[in-house]
């Protein structure tokens, strides 16, 4: 805004000073744009997801013949899961990485991660599997959720 200001002398109605104002307005935007998550914590957060996951696939592919027999599962869905696995990891290492990292791909992580919970603990009642098989899967389970639930809470809240 701005404007300017006219007084007039007294003794003489001329114009004696002229005065000029400007105000300006300051607006702030936020990074909550839908877009990107900027806090510190969510590469380092997303990192560890992909390490344990990486982990976990690297063991199912490699002993997977083994796993199988030890957790009662068939060979073909454990070294399958390990593949699988191997992939997801580094989809999320390469999420994690990226600056600001996109909120939407926390999101379906978040999803992928809780339809993962349930599939294996349905798969842990259901499966056959043997009492080691059930403890393991029950307990993978537990923590992919614990980290959907971070991912859950990043996505709302970064």
């Amino acid at each position: 805004m701005t404007s300017d200001v006219m007084a007039l002398r007294p003794d003489r109605d001329q114009p004696e000073v002229m005065t000029t104002s400007q105000q300006t307005r300051t607006t702030t935007t936020t990074t909550r744009d839908g877009r990107g998550i900027t806090l510190p914590v969510v590469g380092p957060f997303l990192l560890v997801d992909a390490l344990t996951t990486g982990v976990n696939g690297l063991a199912y592919a490699v002993a997977g013949g083994w796993l199988a027999d030890s957790f009662g599962a068939p060979e073909e869905i454990v070294r399958s899961l390990g593949g699988f696995l191997l992939l997801v990891s580094a989809g999320v290492a390469v999420l994690a990485t990226r600056r600001p990292v996109p909120r939407r791909g926390v999101a379906a992580l978040a999803a992928l991660n809780l339809v993962w919970v349930v599939a294996s603990l349905g798969y842990a009642v259901l499966g056959g599997l043997t009492t080691l098989g059930v403890v393991w899967t029950v307990l993978q389970a537990v923590v992919v959720g614990a980290f959907a639930a971070g991912q859950v809470w990043l996505a709302r809240k970064g």
